[in-house]
């Protein structure tokens, strides 16, 4: 990490740690912004010294295959991964924003985009189904997702966890898309489908038929 010239931590962050502002903290990693020669601002994850996880390589080596919706990677270590700064809005402060339903049905198929891409790197995040601090919305309009630390090398269907949470759980979706029970089956059934096959074929019909569904709504408002 020496030859990226560090310069010193940054107080910057929605958390706090010893009276010190941080980007994120965990059971096992502490995430914190700091000044650098070469890179200028980055986040850099730390790992606790009480952790159960004895390295943050492997988590380093899934941000690299999920790149560019992972964050770029700059350093990494047993105890540091140094990472891009993303600049942007979480997607749990963003949503209460937006009250158009063609804005929200818009992102949330952007997010859905983000975890077919993770599918194809066959990596998987593991905790997606809690988006509101995972994924964030960055200056360029463009779906990031951070904290890979429980994830792993494997297809078990990022997809189904994002389309649970955006499109079967979240309140909002349901004023948009009147979604019928043949509806809902279907769904079901392609989703299923793309569980066991991680086709592309098979999420382009998903995307289409949610797009059919909710298309009639596409210029309501929320509410």
């Amino acid at each position: 990490m020496r030859s990226l010239g560090f310069r010193g931590c940054v107080d910057l962050g929605d958390y706090e740690l010893w009276g010190f502002k941080v980007l994120g903290k965990g059971h096992s990693s502490v995430v914190l912004a700091a000044e650098f020669a070469g890179i200028g601002r980055a986040a850099v994850k730390v790992l606790r010294t009480d952790s159960k996880s004895s390295s943050l390589l492997r988590e380093c080596d899934l941000m690299r295959k999920a790149f560019p919706v992972a964050p770029t990677t700059y350093y990494c270590d047993d105890e540091f991964i140094v990472m891009e700064l993303v600049r942007g809005v979480k997607l749990g402060d963003l949503v209460p924003r937006i009250n158009s339903c063609r804005d929200l049905i818009t992102l949330y198929l952007k997010i859905l985009a983000s975890a077919r891409y993770l599918d194809m790197k066959n990596v998987t995040h593991k905790e997606l189904n809690v988006l509101r601090e995972h994924v964030i919305i960055d200056v360029e309009g463009r779906v990031r997702i951070i904290d890979f630390e429980s994830g792993f090398a494997g297809f078990t269907c990022n997809v189904c966890r994002v389309f649970s949470a955006l499109f079967v759980r979240d309140r909002r979706i349901m004023k948009c898309c009147d979604i019928q029970e043949t509806h809902r089956d279907l769904l079901f059934e392609l989703l299923s489908s793309y569980k066991e096959t991680n086709s592309e074929h098979t999420f382009a019909s998903l995307v289409k038929t949610i797009i059919d569904v909710c298309g009639g709504s596409l210029c309501e408002c929320v509410g």
